[in-house]
């Protein structure tokens, strides 16, 4: 058995430099932030590290909200989209870098240790152990957001230099092999967590990319012994 499609090291490369830029970003504009920051102060701040290290793309804005805190009337800079930042609160910063018209997506959450986000994250945690393993049993994407109803997902295909089975379509049915890209959120009680990776689906099973890097230099030739 030959592998018909396995992406190497050198097609991936772009993606994982731009998602390690992207990441890079919200790293520190999370440890910049201060009380009183509104959520279109912490905007600007990610377009403008974007701007400077020329990954930036105007028609991928980026987009941060912050949650949680003692309670407040919505009013004035306070009311949803212009929350300002103070101590208590949890955040989700999110941006896309594009580099020579590769994109991707971060996303990060905080602070760590909130005790609110914790049983999130595991949850989130849960589905992305799940969903590699329930795609290789011959479930779809659809079938298993059912057994995660509170999970929010979206997921593209990401164009690559691969052979793709021809007359395969994006539907409802099975993914077809290639790179795709995964975004998924979850919120709970005014709090939320999300998050964004690239899932591999080929003739080795499908599998996320910061778990596989190491499986994608593999030698096809030895599958035949």
């Amino acid at each position: 058995m030959t592998a018909f499609w396995t992406p190497d090291q050198q097609a991936l490369a772009p993606y994982l430099e731009a998602k390690s830029l992207a990441e890079k970003c919200l790293q520190i504009i999370a440890a910049a932030l201060q009380p009183g920051m509104s959520e279109a102060d912490c905007q600007l701040l990610i377009r403008d590290w974007l701007r400077a290290h020329r990954v930036f793309d105007p028609a991928r804005p980026p987009r941060v909200r912050f949650s949680g805190g003692p309670a407040r009337r919505r009013f004035g800079l306070n009311r949803p989209g212009k929350r300002r930042y103070r101590p208590g609160m949890s955040y989700i910063l999110q941006c896309d870098a594009v580099l020579s018209g590769y994109a991707a997506k971060a996303c990060l959450n905080g602070p760590d240790g909130h005790s609110q986000l914790a049983p999130l994250q595991q949850q989130l945690s849960a589905w992305q152990q799940a969903l590699p393993l329930a795609l290789a049993r011959g479930e779809t994407p659809q079938q298993v957001a059912e057994q995660f109803p509170a999970i929010r997902q979206q997921y593209r295909l990401a164009p690559i230099t691969g052979n793709l089975p021809e007359g395969n379509r994006i539907g409802e049915g099975p993914l077809i092999p290639g790179l795709w890209q995964w975004q998924f959120s979850l919120n709970q009680s005014g709090h939320g967590v999300a998050g964004s990776e690239f899932l591999i689906v080929d003739d080795l099973g499908p599998r996320w990319l910061n778990e596989a890097t190491n499986a994608l230099v593999i030698d096809t030739h030895t599958l035949t012994q």
